[in-house]
C-alpha cells in the first residue's frame, strides 16, 4: 500500500509509528537514557562555556 504521508492526518501518522516502532522500544534502556539526559546537557552547557 502507498500514501502520501503529508496528506495523512497528523494525529494517524502519529498512531501508525508508534504502532510500528512500539514493538522496538527497551523501555528500561529509554527511561535510563532519558535519566541521563539533564546530565548530558549540563556536561554540553560546561563544555560550551568554556570554549
Amino acid at each position: 500500500m502507498h500514501w502520501e504521508v503529508e496528506a495523512l492526518d497528523r494525529d494517524l501518522l502519529h498512531d501508525l509509528l508508534m504502532a510500528t516502532v512500539e514493538p522496538y522500544v527497551y523501555r528500561d534502556v529509554l527511561a535510563e537514557v532519558l535519566a541521563d539526559d539533564p546530565r548530558q546537557r549540563d556536561r554540553l552547557r560546561a563544555f560550551l562555556n568554556r570554549w
